[in-house]
């Protein structure tokens, strides 16, 4: 199973890390479950986390993992009220990281939520949109988009 997610915290010296996935969960990965020889791990990098009975892979996420692991939870998702439910998740985890809630509004059948934190020095703003049929996350850093949109 392919989950995507974004490493927010990482230490180099130790070679361990905490990813935050795309349905509000937390996993540690280690420098062994790293299987991306092109990229080295870093905090911000949008992330395909593989898992299966025997493994852990941890890599950057390419497109096709990205349509892989979206495809499944819109195929699952019944109700509006599990959306509903996965944007307050997504509040929650962000102001338990040290974001601050800025914005959140509510129009045409659009819900959205932007997120402020200057805690690591730099500018950082999240921008989580719910629409019917998607909730979309985009991460900004000192004004520009780190690749981090995607459906659940």
């Amino acid at each position: 199973m392919i989950f995507i997610g974004m490493i927010f915290q990482y230490n180099s010296e130790q070679g361990t890390g905490l990813i935050m996935l795309s349905d509000g969960g937390q996993k540690e990965f280690s420098q062994t479950q790293w299987a991306d020889s092109s990229n080295s791990p870093a905090v911000g990098q949008k992330i395909a986390y593989e898992t299966d009975v025997t493994s852990v892979k941890v890599r950057v996420a390419s497109q096709d993992d990205i349509s892989r692991a979206s495809a499944k939870p819109k195929e699952e998702s019944s109700s509006d009220n599990k959306n509903e439910t996965s944007v307050d998740e997504y509040l929650k985890h962000f102001t338990d990281l040290g974001f601050k809630l800025v914005k959140d509004t509510n129009s045409d059948a659009v819900r959205t939520l932007i997120l402020r934190s200057f805690a690591t020095g730099e500018s950082q703003e999240l921008i989580i949109t719910q629409t019917a049929s998607s909730t979309t996350v985009v991460e900004k850093i000192n004004g520009k988009i780190v690749p981090l949109s995607n459906n659940i």
